[in-house]
């Protein structure tokens, strides 16, 4: 039996090495002060950022490799929590301090910018995980003191999910080509050195082919507000550029209204879109839902979402359509006449006949009524 039993594990084909690739995590936040204030009394701002940090570092904890990018969505417009453009968090021992420029002069450091956020980060933590928390909560404390400076700038309801999200897609298309440059670059120095190792010792053994590593990516919108459907051809234009990239675009809505583009982009993107009626329990859902990495999502069961709102927006109003006009030529949709009598994107002038007949409004047709072959009418249930 042993004899049996060496032969059949020694004869088995050796199992091929399993690579996991790295997964580029881009949150994007709604920080709007109107919206966040309609959701106070379910959800509160700091809570779900302390929620969202916690998400953060868990997609760290999973791969030495992996990594994160946080983008504010502001009235005043988007910008990146983490990476900083503005300065490093720390140093190689761990201390805090402020990246000094090209010309000498200091940036402002987490230091200048709070000196009371210091001990919301315990030092004991994870580097990985410190760095990246002392990032957001710095900067999102120097966005907070810049909504302050203009209150009138910060009740604003505009809408900036497009800059946000065209951010995260540069950023993500940024890092995908860097880590296709560097396991090129890693492939060629393999192959190099297998090279000269097998011509030095002149065997005839050679090193198996190198394992390709792409990163993957994925984006997760954090949304309160329900101004997001004001620059529709635009919102739909970076929709379609992820789905060309590849790049899921999960949702996780905290209003009380859904949101239909953002259901069209998770749709559309192959992401998960949830409408989260109790945000306390937020953690527990972008642990389970939104933590499928893309290169898992075709094996397992995803939270479908069956009740997609696939309504566009009109072109001249902003607002959604029900039923409106569509231009024959470059299909603009309005749920108005204009008032200059031209499409308002392609300016084609429309007919008079045309715009005669539908400001003309609807007409009710009567009913014909039918005769026997007594001459006698009948109504239309037959009665005469």
């Amino acid at each position: 039996m042993d004899k049996i039993s060496e032969s059949a594990f020694s004869e088995l084909p050796a199992a091929e090495p399993v690579s996991e690739n790295s997964s580029l995590l881009t949150v994007i936040v709604d920080l709007s002060p109107r919206a966040w204030h309609a959701v106070a009394p379910q959800a509160l701002l700091l809570e779900t950022m302390k929620l969202l940090l916690v998400f953060l570092n868990a997609h760290l904890a999973l791969n030495n490799s992996n990594q994160v990018a946080v983008v504010a969505l502001l009235p005043l417009g988007s910008r990146f929590l983490h990476p900083s453009p503005g300065g490093r968090y720390e140093d190689e021992n761990g201390t805090r301090e402020a990246e000094t420029g090209q010309n000498g002069a200091e940036h402002d450091g987490p230091d200048k910018r709070s000196s009371g956020a210091a001990h919301l980060i315990n030092d004991g933590m994870y580097r990985q995980f410190r760095v990246v928390d002392t990032a957001v909560l710095l900067e999102l404390n120097a966005e907070f003191q810049r909504l302050e400076s203009r209150p009138e700038q910060a009740l604003s309801d505009a809408s900036t999910l497009l800059g946000a999200l065209s951010m995260a897609l540069t950023y993500t298309n940024r890092m995908l080509h860097l880590d296709q440059l560097i396991v090129t670059t890693q492939a060629l120095a393999i192959t190099a050195t297998t090279s000269a190792v097998n011509s030095a010792t002149d065997t005839t053994a050679h090193a198996g082919p190198a394992l390709a590593t792409a990163m993957d990516a994925r984006i997760l919108i954090v949304s309160a507000s329900d101004t997001h459907d004001t620059n529709y051809i635009a919102v739909m234009n970076a929709i379609f550029a992820a789905q060309k990239m590849k790049v899921p675009v999960d949702v996780a809505r905290l209003g009380p209204h859904a949101s239909p583009y953002l259901q069209q982009a998770a749709d559309a993107t192959k992401g998960v879109y949830l409408h989260i009626s109790e945000p306390r329990g937020l953690v527990q859902t972008l642990c389970t839902a939104y933590f499928i990495e893309p290169s898992l999502r075709l094996v397992v069961i995803l939270p479908t979402n069956t009740n997609v709102d696939y309504k566009a927006s009109c072109f001249v109003t902003g607002k959604p359509v029900d039923i409106g006009y569509v231009c024959a030529v470059c299909l603009c949709i309005m749920s108005i006449v204009p008032d200059l009598d031209r499409c308002p994107t392609c300016k084609s002038a429309f007919s008079d006949k045309l715009l005669a007949k539908l400001r003309r409004g609807p007409v009710v047709a009567r009913k014909k009524r039918k005769v026997d072959d007594a001459g006698v009418p009948e109504t239309a249930n037959g009665d005469s």
